[in-house]
């Protein structure tokens, strides 16, 4: 039976669109091939309190900074270049982290890549929530889906690579990153992708660039309330992969880095798996429901963990749960921030997948980093517990999809 023009198109969309998840599935193996590896770098550089946090900062935040501003710049002007260029930023600085032992160092190879991090989202999140019309919250599932992929394979590699070659044999990753980049980004077509799907038509050149108030629809005062409460719920997120590093590897746990990175999977693994069923389960006009729902469900799960002689059984069974619930439902935040602010889809995807970690990482660091240094790091999970609760209950103040998009059959 030959294929018709529509059944053809459906098909160069999904093969578009895996590509792009599994682009992100490198982008974020990148991002966390330091995860397991705190332990390490606190006893090479000898951080205090403060430097630690600054360390944490240097991780997180030039990510979620670089993407408000590549998401704010993309509504004005499409530039996928960024979905391949991105990505081998990301790989060149990430997997270079051991090369020299230096802080000063350590912290601009983190700066440059987190930038690399940043400017592919924007673009991607964008591409992803139109390749399939009408199913924004289920490409953005899938996409998102290869970037939790990504999170639980970086902590993995680079904890058994780091263990049997050392930091510097992050490096082994370089090459094969930048090839499967390549490789994706043709095979996916990407190119002509976002050509027709993000390059707008020419307007008026005589007329200006949308400010940011356009840009938001004048609605400042709600952007400021999506942003704190995705921000608030993504604090336990953030903090995951640093209190676990510093948990396991004390005496009664004794967890080697490899074991440490496994454990950090478990929680990411569980992510994918809670985004693989927003695929296939997932009914537009929820999002506002997760948003509310997810957060205080969380806040049973941040007291278990923060049980000091939780056993481990029930640690790993909770870091699981957590992961389903509060990282594999986030595709909801995004789509729902995409619907709020159709003009401005790169920002409102900036700011629900880059400032809302930035900032929800920089309310962590210096809670986990006093926590570190009491010898405590597991009472980091109860200071989670008022930042889900404040944000399930502000996100019950927020309006519901538009319902033009929500009613679109699944």
């Amino acid at each position: 039976m030959q294929m018709n023009e529509s059944d053809s198109t459906t098909q160069f969309a999904w093969t578009s669109l895996i590509c792009l998840a599994l682009l992100h599935t490198l982008v974020d193996t990148c991002a966390l091939l330091i995860a397991p590896l705190w332990p390490r770098l606190d006893a090479l550089y000898g951080f205090g309190v403060a430097g630690l946090s600054l360390a944490f900062v240097a991780q997180s935040m030039p990510t979620s900074i670089s993407q408000a501003v590549f998401g704010w710049l993309r509504d004005r002007r499409a530039a996928p270049v960024w979905l391949w260029l991105g990505p081998i930023i990301a790989a060149l600085f990430l997997t270079s982290i051991g090369l020299i032992e230096h802080r000063g160092v350590l912290f601009a190879l983190l700066l440059i890549g987190g930038i690399g991090v940043g400017a592919f989202h924007p673009e991607a999140a964008v591409l992803a929530g139109r390749l399939i019309p009408g199913e924004r919250t289920r490409g953005l599932s899938l996409f998102m889906f290869g970037g939790s992929l990504g999170l639980a394979l970086g902590p993995i590699l680079s904890g058994l690579i780091v263990a049997q070659r050392g930091l510097s044999g992050l490096t082994l990753l370089t090459i094969p990153i930048v090839v499967l980049v390549a490789f994706l980004f043709l095979a996916g077509r990407l190119s002509g992708a976002a050509s027709r799907l993000l390059t707008a038509p020419v307007a008026d050149k005589n007329k200006a660039s949308p400010s940011l108030s356009e840009t938001l629809e004048g609605r400042g005062g709600f952007a400021v309330l999506m942003l704190t409460v995705c921000s608030l719920r993504l604090v336990p997120n953030m903090a995951m992969d640093k209190v676990l590093a510093f948990t396991l590897s004390q005496p009664r746990w004794g967890f080697s880095e490899p074991e440490i990175g496994m454990a950090q999977s478990v929680f990411l693994i569980a992510a994918s798996v809670g985004m693989f069923f927003m695929v296939f389960r997932f009914r537009p006009g929820w999002e506002k429901t997760f948003m509310v729902v997810c957060p205080l469900a969380g806040i049973p799960l941040m007291l278990i963990l923060a049980w000091s002689d939780c056993p481990p059984w029930l640690l790993f069974t909770t870091l699981a749960l957590s992961g389903m619930v509060l990282w594999g439902t986030s595709p909801a935040m995004v789509s729902y921030a995409q619907q709020q602010f159709p003009k401005g889809a790169g920002l409102a995807s900036a700011l629900t997948m880059g400032m809302a970690w930035g900032i929800g990482g920089l309310i962590q660091a210096p809670i986990t980093s006093y926590f570190q240094k009491a010898g405590t790091p597991q009472m980091t999970f109860m200071a989670c517990v008022p930042c889900l609760l404040v944000a399930g209950l502000a996100a019950t103040l927020l309006p519901a999809c538009p319902k033009a998009e929500a009613s679109q059959p699944v």
